[in-house]
């Protein structure tokens, strides 16, 4: 498992399963430290990649070992008051011993000394616990946007998936009207027309566009802040987005697969191509650099 997660890392693969699985192996033996770093990094490396399913499963085990680290170093600490405690004393006896012996006073500074890195080092595991805490917040609340991502829609696809249930049996009763009756040439009409699919397509990308900017407020706004111009932004009377902006908010949703996008915008994939290209030519900053300031938007109001 070691040397999967090696060649993961050297690869710079962030499917890196391995490390997780070897940062359990080592919780499991008991070495705390090195599970919590992988676990970490396995962490990082799934948020990074917006792997919902993989963080939903570190996160399972982070708590886990997490807790086990802030233990260890619980008992560090308890360990570290010990010895400050048995250096106090010493000091004290090393104060009395001065006065009654002038020669160990030698033996008195080094104990001074042994006391000075004793807080050094406190000092030192202070910052680091307090640096520990603030990836974990961090953690947290990217892990807390997951999930009201995740609940939302969620609630928004049953709700959708039992209404459009609904029409489609209304719509195959008329049709079974239109046949029993005997009208073909309706019929056939009725099955030729897009009318019925445009007009759910429609109304599917009107939810979308309200869930997506009931998530992200300041979507627009913070998109906006990312281009030269703001031209892409340009809304006709009623839309809520257009088409740039949805493939831009299905890139913030972790979505970036060009065939993907294109099935649900019902687009050809040259065609996402080709608005992607459009879209990152009108950035403010580089190229490579514009998805990656996608996924930021919304992170500094969460």
């Amino acid at each position: 498992m070691a040397i999967s997660a090696i060649s993961d890392l050297k690869l710079a693969k962030k499917e890196n399963i391995s490390l997780r699985n070897l940062a359990f192996l080592l919780y499991e033996e008991g070495d705390i430290d090195r599970a919590y770093s992988y676990i970490q990094r396995s962490l990082e490396d799934a948020l990074f990649c917006n792997a919902r399913l993989r963080t939903y499963e570190i996160s399972k085990m982070m708590p886990i070992i997490s807790e086990a680290y802030q233990h260890q170093n619980k008992m560090n600490q308890k360990q570290l008051l010990l010895f400050l405690g048995s250096v106090s004393l010493l000091t004290v006896i090393l104060l009395i011993v001065l006065i009654l012996l002038f020669k160990q006073m030698k033996k008195l500074k080094m104990a001074q000394k042994d006391l000075n890195e004793a807080n050094s080092q406190l000092l030192e595991l202070n910052v680091a616990i307090q640096t520990s805490n603030l990836q974990l917040k961090e953690t947290n609340s990217t892990l807390t946007e997951a999930n009201l991502v995740k609940d939302i829609y969620i609630g928004r696809y049953m709700d959708q998936c039992s209404d459009y249930i609904g029409k489609l049996e209304g719509y195959r009763r008329k049709l079974n009207v239109m046949a029993t009756a005997g009208k073909m040439n309706n019929l056939i009409s009725a099955i030729k027309s897009k009318q019925f699919i445009e007009a759910e397509l429609k109304e599917f990308y009107t939810n979308f566009d309200k869930t997506f900017l009931l998530l992200f407020p300041d979507f627009i706004k913070e998109f906006e802040g990312l281009l030269i111009d703001t031209e892409l932004t340009q809304l006709k009377d009623g839309d809520l987005l257009n088409t740039e902006l949805r493939i831009v908010a299905l890139i913030r949703l972790g979505i970036k697969d060009s065939a993907k996008i294109a099935v649900f915008l019902r687009y050809s994939v040259s065609t996402v191509y080709n608005y992607r290209s459009q879209i990152k030519n009108k950035a403010a900053g580089p190229r490579e650099e514009f998805e990656a300031n996608v996924m930021q938007i919304g992170t500094n109001t969460k």
